[in-house]
């Protein structure tokens, strides 16, 4: 997780020091793409406790090649009558949400 933030997050020349006085290692939460973690900026960033959500490396790639794989098998079998629901939607619109799902900006501003 440190990796992960110390790439994504700092900025060059900061460490992990400098933005976190307390970290905790052990996750509040974890689901299937992300985990949440409690700390605590240093006084120069305010010195609040914060809650840093930290998405899985690697994930968004796997998760939407797996949805485009989807998809290319549901293209296939879009007419076939005994199949009642058109899963190539199905999966466009899971695509469309995974989207939001990985834009953790755009989740912190809402």
């Amino acid at each position: 997780v440190k990796r992960v933030i110390e790439q994504e997050l700092l900025t060059e020349g900061e460490t992990f020091e400098d933005v976190f006085a307390e970290f905790d290692a052990e996750p509040l939460g974890a689901a299937s793409i992300a985990q949440v973690h409690r700390a605590r900026l240093t006084d120069k960033f305010g010195g609040r406790e914060v809650a840093v959500k930290c998405q899985r490396p690697a994930i968004e790639p796997k998760l939407l090649g797996d949805i485009a794989n989807l998809k290319t098998l549901a293209k296939g079998v879009r007419n076939v009558p005994s199949i009642p629901v058109d899963y190539y939607v199905v999966f466009s619109e899971l695509e469309k949400q995974l989207a939001d799902e990985f834009d953790f900006v755009k989740e912190a501003a809402a």
